[in-house]
């Protein structure tokens, strides 16, 4: 009983932590969006070389340029000693989730479905950016949700629990509920 108290208490500091931790992100990098984007809306400055990045896109080029989330779900599977039943209890998707991936090339998940996948395949933030575009969803810097996972991807908190504690706490929201 006492050791169970005590990761229970460890597990509310820690979640108290990352709660603060993330305000001071959201405060620094939220930005709310403007009705008049055409003087930002081209960035004309070459971007600098990125590990991260440079490394997504080999492994891209590397596994045949997949380009649907269902091919890229796919192919993080093989190259990951990830079982599929494990990835779908992570994620909290019913086991035959991994089969409508492979029968439905086109699947478009939402957001937070992506972001799971995305947290159980422990991506860094290039890799997660990628798989969310192939999803036709992105990461903004003017939604609390989206600086919240931006967050955990970028710092490799890769708890789903602890998400979900902390979007509810800040937004309202859980994960399966960010469409």
């Amino acid at each position: 009983m006492g050791l169970f108290n005590f990761k229970k208490r460890r597990i509310k500091k820690k979640r108290e932590q990352l709660c603060k931790e993330i305000d001071i992100f959201i405060q620094v990098h939220f930005v709310r969006e403007r009705n008049n984007h055409a003087k930002n809306k081209y960035n004309t400055l070459s971007l600098k070389s990125d590990p991260d990045r440079d490394a997504c896109k080999e492994w891209y080029e590397n596994h045949g340029n997949p380009k649907t989330f269902s091919e890229i779900v796919l192919a993080y599977l093989k190259t990951t000693d990830i079982d599929e039943g494990y990835l779908c209890d992570k994620c909290g998707f019913e086991k035959s989730f991994i089969s409508k991936l492979k029968n439905d090339k086109t699947y478009h998940p939402s957001k937070g479905e992506a972001v799971l996948f995305a947290m159980a395949f422990k991506l860094n933030f290039e890799e997660t950016k990628a798989l969310l575009m192939s999803a036709e969803h992105a990461l903004t810097n003017s939604s609390k949700e989206d600086l919240i996972i931006r967050y955990f991807i970028e710092n490799k908190e890769y708890s789903i629990s602890n998400l979900n504690y902390i979007l509810e706490k800040i937004c309202e929201k859980k994960i399966k509920e960010i469409i």
